[in-house]
């Protein structure tokens, strides 16, 4: 709205049209981005509204002319001509000279076109909502865009460089036309490998879906959502495409970003209810939402973007079970950020069904090489490649894949193995006491997070540790299984905490200090600690205030850790002492802990039954009671 506003008022002074920004009478026509002429219509409003142009003369109109409100017609030139003559000041707003009424046209002082937004005013506007302003080359990709692509991405609260990240996703799907809905003649479930659970409930949706066409069982006997979570890579989209192709239905694929690039709030609700209608007259079908997490969270919203965020989900959740239903459509979403999903949209009906797409294992992964090589090395051993990719996606295998036959097309020839090894990162082995370390630190997140599970809603499900990584790659890895439905209080939150720093305490108790391995980056040990630990006190209200003052993102929160000490000093005191429970955890079950360090030394990988066992034969299952009073410390010099 500020950009419109600026341009405005620089179209009218390089026009000379000075009396028009002086309050005096005027009749101007404005030649705007069709995409943006409600933008400049609601602009020129507020500019007529400001006390600075308020005249007991000065009576004023904002006609806008689109697809929607042609003005060509008789009974639009009569209510044209009262428009001019009981107005002292009319502005006029079409994408074209042709779509402004003769009438208009004739009456007018003259009809000047806007200009895109220059990097100067771009640069004004991001530092009064963001406090700083992008490099010039960011601002270069931005100065061209759309207003109501720059007004989606540009928000209060928001740094420059996610603002402009932001945009740039925009832009991209801005003009992507809408794929037709087709079954996929890629490859079905049974093709992909390291699925897990998703494969076995995608089966049951196939014949489900198979009994419902042929009236066998009614739509309320099949599964109409789900949610698919799982790190980057793990073939979410791809899964999407393989379970239609399974289910022998048509494939709608839509993200959030590509309604919001069809403009603001009101084109945005209508694009979503286009695809919700399109899938239905398609049913029955798959309809594909990506990046779900982008819907956000209604309790999560900032005040400026609350009635916004709940506008958006409120129609996506009419569209999921309004009066018009959705009989046919199965409901598919995709995230990396399950927890940031409002509650309301994975309630029973809805996508309720929470499906994890795990990294693949070792399995997996060479049925993933197999699968992307086709008929090439069918009788080539590719245990050993697949080995040396642990801890890799699918997307990353196919990349690799994808890569040794560049390579053999370089050189006139097949593929061979070599190829394959030549494509996979460089790793580098790691030291005997490095991978001691590993072993010490990923054994002490798979204890405490066992002997905490019931407090913090997830339990460790495999514990691995690699003997080789790629460049900045990590030692080891502890999943954990999550339970979306968990009771969240201080007491879980603290817990979490606790378990994000038992890596850390780990070492500290058997090596005596710790290494760098719990920092340096985003989602390492000591930032998701650190965001978890503020987050209680400046989101969740469940530190010493109950105020609300930031929303629950790591730049937001990272923000006020840094230009407040009171906060800083706060959270540091919650990590130390929950580094401190973690540590006493340790030490009082070592024994079972030392078994787990060895398990893990010796075989790379403990499972969670494993763990479950060394910890039963290895003294009581729980300590409840030490849990408890240990909780109930932190909680309480938390709430001081």
């Amino acid at each position: 709205m500020v950009l419109a506003q600026i341009e405005i008022v620089r179209a009218l002074r390089r026009s000379d049209l000075h009396h028009a920004l002086r309050g005096l009478p005027c009749i101007i026509g404005f030649l705007v981005d069709p995409e943006d002429g409600k933008i400049f219509a609601e602009a020129a409003r507020d500019i007529f509204k400001s006390p600075y142009n308020r005249r007991r003369d000065n009576a004023y109109e904002i006609v806008h002319w689109d697809a929607e409100n042609p003005g060509g017609s008789k009974k639009a030139d009569a209510s044209l001509r009262h428009v001019l003559s009981a107005n002292n000041r009319v502005f006029g707003f079409a994408a074209e000279i042709d779509d402004m009424p003769m009438l208009f046209r004739q009456a007018a002082d003259a009809i000047v076109q806007t200009n895109p937004i220059d990097d100067r005013a771009l640069k004004a506007v991001f530092r009064a909502l963001t406090g700083s302003a992008p490099s010039s080359d960011a601002i270069s990709e931005a100065v061209a865009a759309p207003l109501h692509l720059l007004g989606i991405a540009i928000r209060r609260g928001r740094s420059p460089n996610s603002s402009i990240r932001m945009l740039k996703k925009l832009i991209a799907t801005r003009s992507e036309a809408a794929k037709p809905p087709q079954v996929s003649d890629g490859p079905t479930l049974a093709d992909l490998h390291g699925l897990g659970e998703a494969s076995d409930w995608g089966q049951r949706l196939a014949a489900d879906l198979d009994d419902y066409r042929s009236g066998h069982i009614a739509w309320a006997d099949v599964d109409r959502g789900a949610l698919l979570a799982g790190p980057s890579g793990t073939g979410k989209t791809t899964y999407a495409r393989a379970l239609a192709r399974t289910c022998n239905v048509p494939l709608h694929v839509h993200s959030l970003f590509h309604w919001q690039a069809q403009g603001h709030l009101g084109d945005l609700l209508k694009a979503m209810r286009s695809a919700f209608n399109d899938a239905r007259r398609d049913a029955p079908c798959i309809m594909f939402l990506d990046e779900l997490d982008a819907f956000g969270t209604r309790n999560g919203a900032s005040d400026q973007h609350e009635q916004y965020t709940r506008q958006v989900i409120n129609g996506f959740l009419e569209c999921l079970d309004g009066i018009a239903g959705r009989e046919g459509v199965v409901v598919i979403g995709a995230t990396n950020l399950p927890s940031k999903i409002d509650p309301a949209i994975l309630r029973p009906g809805r996508l309720d069904k929470i499906i994890v797409i795990p990294l693949p294992d070792a399995t997996a992964r060479e049925g993933i090489l197999r699968y992307h090589l086709g008929d090439s090395l069918a009788d080539t051993d590719l245990s050993d490649i697949a080995t040396r990719l642990e801890g890799a996606s699918g997307a990353v295998i196919e990349q690799q894949v994808r890569d040794a036959r560049r390579q053999a097309r370089s050189a006139r020839r097949p593929i061979v193995l070599d190829d394959l090894l030549a494509s996979i990162p460089a790793r580098q082995p790691l030291s005997a006491a490095s991978y001691r370390r590993a072993c010490i630190h990923e054994a002490g997140h798979a204890l405490v997070g066992h002997l905490l599970r019931h407090d913090t809603g997830s339990a460790p499900r495999e514990v691995v540790v690699f003997r080789e990584i790629a460049a900045n790659g990590s030692g080891g890895r502890t999943t954990f299984s999550l339970d979306h439905g968990h009771d969240r209080t201080l007491q879980s939150h603290l817990s979490r905490i606790t378990t994000f720093l038992a890596g850390l305490a780990a070492e500290s108790v058997v090596l005596g200090e710790i290494g760098d391995g719990g920092g340096g980056a985003d989602d390492t040990d000591l930032h998701r600690a650190t965001i978890m630990a503020a987050a209680t006190e400046v989101s969740l209200g469940l530190g010493e205030s109950l105020a609300y003052l930031s929303a629950q993102n790591s730049e937001d929160i990272l923000t006020w850790l840094r230009w407040d000490p009171a906060l800083r000093k706060r959270v540091d005191s919650i990590l130390d002492d929950c580094m401190e429970w973690a540590t006493e955890l340790i030490a009082e079950r070592r024994e079972a802990f030392d078994v787990i360090v060895g398990e893990l030394g010796a075989r790379g990988r403990v499972s969670s039954e494993l763990i479950e066992e060394l910890l039963t034969a290895h003294g009581p299952r729980d300590r409840p009671n030490r849990s408890a009073k240990a909780i109930s410390a932190l909680v309480k010099k938390a709430s001081e």
